[in-house]
């Protein structure tokens, strides 16, 4: 049986995981960490669950081969992109709650926009990277020439020691320099944890909608749009058009009278918004260790085997942390479309060979071996920074935002 099989195979054993078994998988020749997850509608099946839009309000369909050779049309639950930020976001709260230690980088918005508050590199799109800390200060210097902010800008697969001791996450989740002086030619490091979650054998739904008003407002009411984008029922209040005449608006125009029942799911008339009914989804989530086996950690110019592995297992063990404590928060991706694991998965840990090891993995056990990774790494002398970092936006990145509500206040008015 090969490793591609192995997820029907119910007669393999589940061992228990350890440090140990962490370091042999990190310095010898397994490919990757591998968990594959089935998941059902909250609903049951043949229940409706709702995938996210993209450009042009459409689902990402496509058509993909299973293991059993047969070809069935599916479509994207929740894309890589989306997977990784859960990750994060399951990573800060475990930080917050004192369940894990980790480096933090963070700017401060609260002085001035309090529902800004603090954004850290796990909420920034672009992590250590992303503008916001591009454009922010660090002790007065702007971040990229401060001593944190070159030793990422000088960061590269040869030398990641200066990444690892403040933002290890985004060696994990990914990052690419591309906002810094060098452009599109920074400096990148692949994403090593790979998930999505696909819904299977999708049928497309449609989109229903009606109102029933229980005022029993009709276009009788005769109503008129004004200059403030309010409604009346006095033509002398109205907006005028370009023939001096008062503009006449609809009930429905706010949100008033009846509408009728209406259908759509035909794709001339547009983008389909009807959800979708699925057979099951599936969440594949691949942790690849040579993506990992690519860094490098000398200190002081100073490289050795212990110390690369050190840092690796530390990185591998952050990788399998997220997904534990992703797991552990539910698949309730965005509104309709809540998900239901059959069983919880166990890991697979793939040798070069095929052979597969399966472990049971959750984040009390993830969470001990990591912090056991980060001391057994300061052991060998790698740094390792977890007090927070806190930046403080520039003015112009303050001036920015303030000119941009500005804007849209006056848009919306």
């Amino acid at each position: 049986m090969n490793a591609i099989d192995n997820e029907n195979d119910t007669q393999k054993e589940i061992n228990t995981f350890s440090l140990e078994k962490l370091n042999a998988a990190v310095a010898g020749n397994a490919a990757a960490f591998r968990q594959i997850t089935r998941l059902y509608p909250a609903g049951g099946t043949g229940s409706k669950v709702f995938p996210p839009t993209h450009s042009g309000g459409l689902y990402a369909w496509e058509k993909r081969r299973m293991a059993n050779g047969e070809v069935l049309t599916t479509v994207l639950l929740d894309s890589v992109q989306s997977q990784a930020n859960r990750m994060e976001q399951a990573l800060l709260e475990a930080l917050r709650a004192g369940k894990i230690k980790l480096p933090l980088l963070l700017v401060d918005f609260s002085d001035y926009f309090e529902d800004i508050g603090i954004i850290t590199t796990f909420d920034a799109p672009h992590r250590i990277a992303d503008a916001i800390f591009r454009d922010s200060l660090l002790d007065g210097k702007k971040f990229r020439e401060s001593d944190i902010g070159e030793k990422f800008v000088s960061s590269n697969i040869r030398n990641a020691t200066g990444l690892f001791q403040h933002c290890p996450h985004a060696l994990v989740f990914g990052v690419w320099d591309s906002t810094g002086s060098e452009g599109g030619l920074g400096n990148k490091f692949q994403r090593a944890v790979v998930s999505e979650i696909v819904g299977i054998n999708a049928e497309k739904g449609v989109h229903t909608s009606s109102r029933i008003d229980p005022l029993g407002i009709t276009k009788a009411a005769e109503m008129y749009r004004t200059n403030s984008g309010d409604w009346t029922l006095n033509s002398e209040e109205a907006k005028k058009n370009k023939k001096g005449e008062s503009e006449r608006a609809k009930p429905s125009d706010f949100v008033h009278g009846n509408i009728p029942p209406t259908i759509d799911g035909d794709e001339r008339s547009g983008p389909l918004r009807g959800g979708v009914t699925i057979d099951h989804a599936i969440q594949t989530i691949v942790l690849s260790l040579p993506a990992l086996r690519r860094l490098r950690f000398p200190v002081n110019n100073d490289q050795t085997q212990e110390r690369n592995n050190a840092a690796r297992t530390v990185l591998a063990a952050l990788g399998l942390s997220g997904i534990c404590h992703m797991h552990e928060n539910g698949y309730d991706l965005r509104s309709r479309c809540l998900l239901i694991p059959d069983g919880i998965a166990p890991f697979e840990v793939i040798e070069n060979d095929g052979k597969v090891e399966m472990f049971k993995l959750n984040s009390k056990i993830t969470d001990k071996i990591l912090q056991e990774a980060i001391t057994q790494a300061k052991e060998v002398d790698l740094p390792w920074h977890e007090d927070a970092v806190i930046l403080t936006p520039e003015d112009r990145l303050l001036k920015a935002v303030s000119k941009s509500r500005e804007a849209k206040s006056s848009v919306e008015e």
